[in-house]
């Protein structure tokens, strides 16, 4: 994708408005560290996919309309030249995916029919989760949305499973779904957590919830931080909301309940 032009011009347009990357980052919510490597033309370091395509428009927006309409243009190429390189991989994956069940039947056959492998007698794994209802967090979830009428009870397991993949506070993010959409009352798109001011549409509630938790986690801009510095991040322009989201977590259960990883 050669956008070198363009980035180019933004960036010399941006410097002679004197206008900061800080100033772009509090306008599109976008951090720093991003808009950066979009100027240093490293989009590598962006989110994948839709979420790099929104950072790279919302950038040039703040700057100059008719350039963002060209990486625009640019940008939809891309997606049609992604999304027929997918289609044929979906292709060759189902053909492989075929041979490989006909090889499970095959070998299913031979089982049933007298010939024992090493996996007869062999018993089945039990089934796991990473989430129990008998979990007190669990409970303690359900409970507030319940006293808070929030319609996402069916999200609590999703919640907590993806907390403990990441290493996070079970808390987090379900505060944050409150303060954000009031507890998934205003979410659009299944972006109940504001995630990129909102304008980035996720495929359903548990995908974002599972991808917003792995970037909270493991992103270069949140890894290493406390909450209280991850939340600056996720919103630089409130300086109280990170006091309103230690608020709900509180109101939520108390820390000793919170996983420590």
């Amino acid at each position: 994708m050669d956008l070198k032009a363009e980035i180019s011009q933004l960036a010399a347009l941006r410097q002679a408005r004197g206008l900061s990357l800080e100033e772009i980052a509090k306008q599109t919510k976008i951090a720093s560290y991003y808009l950066q490597a979009i100027e240093a033309l490293e989009f590598a370091k962006l989110p994948g996919g839709i979420y790099r395509d929104t950072f790279l428009k919302q950038y040039a927006a703040a700057i100059n309309e008719e350039i963002a309409d060209e990486i625009g243009r640019k940008l939809r190429i891309v997606a049609r030249e992604e999304a027929n390189a997918e289609a044929t991989r979906a292709a060759t994956d189902g053909v492989l995916r075929r041979v490989k069940e006909t090889l499970a039947r095959g070998a299913a056959l031979a089982l049933l029919f007298g010939h024992p492998g090493s996996i007869l007698g062999q018993k089945p794994a039990a089934p796991s989760a990473n989430v129990q209802e008998k979990d007190p967090r669990y409970k303690a979830m359900i409970e507030f949305w319940q006293k808070h009428k929030c319609p996402i009870e069916n999200l609590t397991a999703d919640f907590l499973a993806a907390a403990d993949r990441h290493g996070l506070d079970w808390r987090l993010l379900p505060s944050i779904v409150f303060v954000e959409s009031s507890g998934g009352k205003h979410g659009v798109g299944a972006n109940m957590m504001g995630w990129g001011s909102g304008k980035i549409r996720f495929r359903s509630a548990t995908q974002a919830i599972f991808h917003i938790s792995e970037r909270l986690a493991n992103s270069p801009i949140y890894a290493g931080k406390d909450v209280r510095t991850k939340l600056k991040i996720y919103n630089p322009a409130n300086p109280k909301y990170a006091d309103r989201i230690f608020q709900v977590m509180e109101q939520l259960g108390p820390n000793l309940m919170a996983v420590t990883r």
